[in-house]
């Protein structure tokens, strides 16, 4: 249970800062993406990040279960399928790109926002009986 609230506290506010930004600063991120997914080199760089850290999360914590666990575990699994196919199809991905400035853009964004508040509050209050805010141990 440990692992899975640690991952639920670092993808969740994970989740939570990236989809703020985006959703705070559409402009910045528009001009952002279509740089990013024009340079093939970083595409494939991303892809390999998304690729270890898909790996690490699948690997340590594939976890099936009717709860929150099984959040966590579906993240891994989609950060690892991103990374698999940046490095696959490196040039594929400016053409199926989202505009940042479309309406599925903003959807996306506060569905991500949405499960990174979830995840978060999972990830911080799981555990709140036996630790305090910071995670240290309370005493008895």
């Amino acid at each position: 249970m440990e692992q899975s609230t640690f991952l639920a506290k670092v993808i969740g506010l994970y989740l939570l800062i990236v989809s703020a930004a985006v959703l705070l600063r559409r402009k910045q991120f528009a001009e952002l993406i279509n740089e990013f997914t024009a340079n093939r080199a970083m595409v494939f760089l991303s892809g390999l990040v998304a690729l270890v850290l898909g790996l690490l999360i699948v690997v340590s914590h594939n976890v099936w279960t009717a709860d929150w666990r099984a959040v966590v575990t579906v993240m891994g699994w989609l950060m690892l399928a991103k990374g698999v196919i940046r490095i696959l199809f490196p040039e594929k991905l400016g053409a199926v790109a989202i505009n940042p400035s479309s309406i599925k853009w903003t959807v996306a964004s506060i569905v991500l926002l949405a499960l990174g508040i979830y995840l978060t509050y999972i990830g911080f209050s799981t555990d709140a009986t036996s630790q305090g805010p910071f995670g240290f141990e309370l005493l008895n």
